[in-house]
């Protein structure tokens, strides 16, 4: 019996874009048809294994979720933390309006973005990292 890539995928209960890619990479064999515009894939080894694949992976997420999920309990699992800026001190009279870091040719430059006189963000220009200016 031949299904549509669509009818496969509501079968498998996955998304189409699984299906298509499988399609893609010649793990399912598959043909064009025009008339109905659809890919039409005939039952087969490719397809069990295919199957066979769909079902281990969601055996080892279900595992995987269980595991976490007794992490959390037991509170071995912590949330994650938030990056926090680092503070540059900058002790001029006069507000700088860029940050650069290098020298001669490798000379890296980021506007600085004043919010009121007392503090600035802006990022590295290296590395993108956020900062904060006092």
């Amino acid at each position: 019996m031949a299904l549509t890539a669509n009818a496969l995928a509501r079968r498998l209960n996955c998304a189409w874009v699984t299906v298509r890619r499988a399609i893609k990479r010649g793990e399912l064999k598959a043909v064009w048809d025009n008339e109905r515009r659809e890919w039409v894939i005939e039952e087969g080894r490719e397809l069990a294994f295919f199957r066979a694949r769909l079902d281990y992976l969601r055996h080892l997420r279900r595992e995987r979720a269980e595991r976490m999920r007794l992490l959390w309990k037991v509170g071995r699992l912590k949330p994650r933390r938030k990056r926090q800026a680092q503070t540059v001190i900058v002790e001029r009279l006069k507000r700088p309006s860029f940050l650069s870091v290098g020298l001669g040719l490798g000379t890296r430059t980021m506007p600085i973005v004043w919010r009121d006189d007392k503090e600035a963000e802006t990022s590295c220009p290296c590395c993108g990292v956020t900062l904060k200016i006092r």
